[in-house]
């Protein structure tokens, strides 16, 4: 491979295009696979060589090396990390300037995900977000965890809550995760609590086949129902079913208060009612992730939907000023 391909190849792996898509791309613009100069097992060997060399002094060194170097570009950026018995690395947590102010200005509703696990070590990604003045989605930071435990998700919030000054939020929504709900207990004593919907209605495909529950329960989380409604639809409905002895739908129910509409009426919640919200930002970053990443191909990764979701944050600050919006009735 000559100079000029290996950086062309490296201009295009900086912003996630796969090695399959360089080759094509490449072969195309020389006219065809027979006018390359390099094979595809080639290109492979170039690619993995680069990845090897990034982190020749071991993944997490070089992640928490890039971090470092971020926070003494940009003085605001932060990044803490704990390490394990053994000297590995445990829990890395990072954000920067512009997430700060955001969070400031838009953290009295915090969305707090830890549904992917899209790395090679199998680490828990951890994403903050919010919604923005534009009802976008908006970034306040992300987080690896070594596991699930209680005592992993307080050391997260309190370095939150130090990192944002002492701001907490009013309303938290989460998955459910019984070892995050300890911890925002401990840490925001006075939060309301929210579990995402859409997560329960996966769950519910999963833990209960009869097809007519499904519906039932999903009209259960949206309907705006007065409570005695809901309890009395509730109870109507397992009933007619037969499923008083689910264990998922009674320990599902033991937690009404955290996810039925009905019993969060009046509670601000930022548009985080409905799924399409939370489900379209999990597609969305899930399509910048891979299950084979090394941690500091992780952080780039992120760093790229950063930057996605702050151009649609000015790409709709523009129109806002500019533009007459069409009013409809």
């Amino acid at each position: 491979m000559s100079n000029g391909d290996k950086a062309q190849v490296d201009s295009m792996k900086q912003f996630g295009i796969p090695i399959s898509k360089i080759m094509a791309y490449m072969a195309g613009q020389s006219g065809g696979y027979g006018m390359l100069q390099f094979t595809k097992r080639d290109l492979y060997n170039y690619v993995h060589g680069q990845r090897l060399a990034q982190i020749s002094d071991g993944d997490a060194a070089a992640t928490v090396s890039y971090l470092e170097g971020k926070a003494n570009a940009d003085m605001t950026t932060v990044a803490r990390y704990t390490q394990t018995a053994d000297n590995q690395l445990g829990c890395l947590f990072w954000v920067d300037g512009e997430m700060m102010s955001d969070y400031q200005l838009f953290g009295d509703v915090l969305a707090f995900d830890s549904t992917y696990r899209s790395n090679k070590y199998k680490k828990l990604l951890v994403v903050f977000s919010e919604s923005n003045h534009h009802k976008q989605t908006t970034i306040f930071g992300f987080a690896l965890l070594e596991d699930k435990e209680v005592r992993s998700y307080r050391w997260l919030l309190l370095n939150l809550v130090d990192v944002m000054g002492e701001k907490t939020s009013c309303v938290v929504v989460t998955d459910g995760d019984k070892a995050m709900r300890a911890a925002i207990a401990e840490v925001f004593p006075a939060a309301r609590h929210r579990l995402f919907g859409w997560h329960f209605e996966k769950n519910c495909v999963q833990r209960v086949k009869d097809t007519e529950f499904r519906k039932v329960f999903k009209k259960a989380i949206y309907a705006n129902f007065k409570v005695d409604d809901f309890e009395e639809y509730w109870k109507t409905a397992v009933e007619s079913l037969g499923l008083q002895n689910n264990s998922w739908v009674q320990s599902t129910y033991e937690v009404k208060e955290s996810w039925a509409t009905a019993y969060l009426r009046g509670t601000f919640c930022a548009g985080y009612r409905t799924t399409a919200r939370f489900e379209g930002i999990n597609a969305y970053i899930k399509g910048f992730l891979k299950s084979t990443d090394s941690i500091l191909e992780l952080v780039h990764s992120l760093d790229r939907v950063v930057k996605d979701y702050r151009n649609n944050e000015v790409t709709a600050q523009f129109y806002s000023t500019y533009y007459s919006p069409a009013l409809t009735t």
